[in-house]
């Protein structure tokens, strides 16, 4: 066995994923809204997967509502088990997380233009899918524990008695006690 909790390190690298998730998609809406849609971030997402384009847009914005945080909780549980695992204080984690999310969008957000055939509407929506990025990145940072937090608590092993000292098991009903045959012989 390890001295990580590696179960408890990924459910809360999942749930600051989710959170992160959301908060993307609300970050990425309210800076899209100036341009006259706001469900553009969700719906160039679901746009990216087969039949995709041909959803209504509220179906699309609940399509890439669920891709969003499929990809946003998938990012938390590998950058929690993977990446902060091994890190022990909280500004390297600080500064990794939003490292790992800037890669991660700029691995994604070149794959998603071409599958949706979307150009993400220019530099105003490119930028505003970057910010929402980062700000995932910083939440992600700050949500998932350090080494030291899920590290498993250390026993000390027990001392394991040599053969000899071992005392032999007496049948039941056999006491072993002079007091208790004194006792039973005096009355």
């Amino acid at each position: 066995m390890t001295e990580i909790n590696g179960l408890r390190l990924a459910y809360r690298g999942l749930v600051a994923g989710l959170a992160g998730g959301y908060l993307w998609l609300a970050l990425a809406m309210l800076l899209s809204a100036p341009s006259g849609d706001p469900l553009a971030p969700a719906r160039t997402i679901a746009d990216a997967v087969p039949m995709g384009g041909s959803l209504a847009p509220g179906a699309a914005f609940v399509v890439g509502l669920g891709l969003i945080q499929v990809a946003a909780g998938t990012i938390g549980i590998c950058f929690a088990y993977f990446v902060a695992r091994y890190l022990t204080i909280r500004p390297t984690v600080a500064v990794a997380a939003p490292c790992v999310a800037l890669l991660v969008w700029f691995v994604l957000a070149e794959r998603i233009a071409a599958a949706s055939g979307d150009d993400m509407a220019g530099i105003a929506a490119r930028v505003s899918l970057l910010v929402a990025t980062l700000v995932y990145g910083i939440v992600l940072g700050a949500a998932v524990p350090t080494r030291r937090q899920v590290e498993r608590p250390r026993r000390e092993p027990r001392p394991v008695a040599p053969p000899a000292e071992v005392e032999a098991v007496q049948p039941l009903g056999v006491v072993r006690s002079s007091s208790a045959t004194t006792m039973s012989s005096g009355s």
